[in-house]
Parts: structure tokens; C-alpha cells; sequence
């Protein structure tokens, strides 16, 4: 028989705290403890895409340059167009802590057989924690 997490730990300033957080967290994207994620379905295999796979994907998206020169601004704004309208959901692990460089940060997200390094720009970003900056 298990002893109730109350009778552990009383009721403190830590407690409410985190109760409290945990409950904004919930208005605002419902069920915070979820028991299942489907990552997206880009690559035509029939089976949910790895990061290896999504990343072969991109790469057709790539802007073409001639005799090595830098891809113009109009292909390098017309790829990115069209990566915009594709969203996508991955599954994986933070493999390194998030390197933060002023309103920008990289993180490397890990499936267990490749790594996929993450640009997030704080503008793009809601917070999702305390923090409304």
C-alpha cells in the first residue's frame, strides 16, 4: 500500500507554486500529462517518419547553385516559402542542453540514430511557462 504524496510532503510555498503551474498549464494546452503523440507522415513509407527520414525529405527543398556559387536571395526565398507551409511533428530527445545566444537558441532533438540541430527564434516561440517575456 502507498502513502498519499500529500502525507510526504505538507502543503508549502513549493507546492502551491508548482500546482498552481501545473494548472495554467492545463488551461492553456488542456491535458499536460498526454499518453500518446503521432509524429507526422511526410516520407512515403507507410510508417511514422524517423529524423533521418525527414531530413532526406528537406533536402530536396534545398536551393540549387551553379559552378558552387551562393543560391540568389529569390531561390533562397521561394525554398523557404515553401518549407513554411509544411508543419511537422517529431519525436525524440533533447540530446544536448539548448546553447541560448541572446533571442535565438539551437538544440539537437535525437531519435537514437540521428540528430536533427533545432534553430528557435524567441519571437516565434509562446511561453509556456511563467514567463510572459
Amino acid at each position: 500500500m502507498s502513502t498519499p504524496f500529500t502525507d510526504i510532503i505538507g502543503e508549502n510555498d513549493q507546492t502551491r507554486a508548482r500546482h498552481e503551474h501545473l494548472e495554467s498549464l492545463r488551461q492553456l494546452v488542456g491535458n499536460v500529462y498526454p499518453n500518446k503523440f503521432e509524429r507526422s507522415r511526410v516520407v512515403d513509407s507507410g510508417r511514422e517518419d524517423t529524423i533521418t527520414a525527414m531530413a532526406e525529405k528537406f533536402r530536396g527543398f534545398e536551393p540549387t547553385s551553379v559552378d558552387g556559387a551562393r543560391p540568389t536571395p529569390e531561390a533562397i526565398e521561394e525554398a523557404n516559402q515553401q518549407l513554411n507551409k509544411i508543419v511537422v511533428r517529431l519525436a525524440g530527445r533533447i540530446a544536448s542542453p539548448p546553447r541560448v545566444m541572446g533571442k535565438a537558441a539551437f538544440l539537437h532533438l535525437s531519435d537514437g540514430v540521428s540528430r536533427l540541430q533545432i534553430y528557435i527564434r524567441k519571437a516565434d516561440v509562446r511561453a509556456v511557462n511563467n514567463d510572459t517575456r
